[in-house]
């Protein structure tokens, strides 16, 4: 798995959750009630299912 600055970290989870609550689906099953977009993301996260990834330009 590729390592992420918490700056990336943060944007991916962020872009993520604004998908949920825009309606995309989740792309897990969730083991308790949850409708927070923000924590969701945040579980996907946790579980490397997010199809986000960041470009980054060599310098």
């Amino acid at each position: 798995m590729r390592k992420y600055t918490r700056y990336e970290k943060a944007r991916i989870i962020s872009a993520r959750a604004l998908q949920i609550a825009q309606g995309a689906p989740v792309l897990i099953k969730l083991e308790k009630e949850m409708s927070d977009p923000q924590e969701i993301a945040k579980v996907e996260w946790g579980s490397g299912v997010i199809p986000i990834e960041i470009k980054r330009i060599p310098t």
